[in-house]
């Protein structure tokens, strides 16, 4: 095959243009790393600082809400406890209150009981 006058044959010529498109390959490639080298240089650096700060206040006041949030349900479960044991206090209290009023019904019952029982035996004694 004659290329420019010069005579090359099939492996050359097919190593000249491995060559060839090696080296537009290599300058495609330079020009688009270029390209994001300007995109880069003209980027606003200031609006992504900005916009960093502001998620960052938004975290720290997330993280101080949580902190109340946090405080807050210890406050509410020291109450809860609080009250439960009133609670319990007074049941346990109602609950001796009730042991001794059935004791004294069950006292008054046998009494009546037994004074009934006494009636019906004798009549005329009361």
């Amino acid at each position: 095959m004659k290329v420019l006058g010069y005579e090359l044959s099939t492996g050359l010529a097919a190593a000249a243009f491995a060559g060839v498109s090696s080296v537009l390959g290599m300058l495609y490639s330079g020009f688009l790393v270029y390209q994001k080298v300007e995109e880069l240089a003209t980027l606003d650096i200031g609006a992504y600082q900005a916009q960093m700060e502001q998620t960052s206040n938004k975290i720290e006041t997330q993280g101080k809400l949580l902190e109340s949030i946090e405080a807050n349900l210890r406050d509410t479960k020291q109450l809860t406890y609080d009250i439960e044991k009133r609670v319990n206090d007074k049941v346990v209290y109602f609950e001796g209150k009730m042991d001794k009023f059935e004791g004294k019904v069950e006292g008054t019952k046998a009494e009546l009981e037994d004074r009934i029982q006494k009636a019906l035996d004798n009549p005329l004694a009361n």
